[in-house]
């Protein structure tokens, strides 16, 4: 009978789902990049630290989102050998600031393929797919649309600018299901 209690209890612990995403793994990640930024001198030697696709997304999506980027509900990217990444994203624009937008582009979700580049402390994602609501768009059509929307700004962004990489960061670099970064 004892035994049978025990496997009672024990059995809710091996069915329990695991957890999407990772507070620890977020914070250690977190702790990682906020040493990396803070680090003041200029090193000959090019260091790097290796982060699991489950790791970064965990940060991305409890920590980072909540600092930055609120109208981001949900984020998974998907690493491969190249520098490829894909993956999706679940976006919410709510708020005056939203207000003129139509409503049917308030709520969506967006799947991406493509190809990230660094030179120089910069990064450039390189679109080859699109997909929003599961409807495939050309990543040029997107652009357009992007700039057209940029009213009353002098100089518009686009979705294939250079951006700079996080103070400290010096290139980026991916592989299958692991993100490295050089420091």
């Amino acid at each position: 009978m004892k035994k049978l209690l025990i496997i009672f209890f024990l059995i809710p612990l091996f069915l329990a789902p695991a957890t999407e995403f990772s507070l620890e793994r977020a914070k250690r990640i977190d702790g990682y990049l906020k040493r990396i930024s803070a680090k003041k001198t200029e090193s000959v030697i090019l260091k790097n630290i290796t982060f699991s696709q489950r790791d970064l997304n965990s940060y991305l999506n409890l920590i980072y989102t909540r600092k930055y980027a609120r109208e981001v509900k949900y984020i998974k990217l998907e690493f491969g050998k190249n520098n490829y990444v894909g993956g999706n994203m679940k976006i919410v624009l709510k708020g005056e600031k939203y207000e003129k937008i139509p409503s049917f582009l308030k709520d969506f979700e967006i799947d991406f393929e493509g190809k990230v580049f660094c030179s120089n402390y910069r990064m450039r994602y390189d679109f080859e797919k699109v997909r929003i609501n599961g409807t495939s768009f050309s990543p040029e059509i997107l652009d357009e649309a992007f700039g057209a929307a940029q009213t009353g700004y002098k100089i518009k962004k686009s979705m294939f600018d250079w951006f700079r990489l996080l103070p400290g960061i010096k290139n980026i670099k991916t592989d299958h299901k692991k993100l490295i970064i050089f420091y």
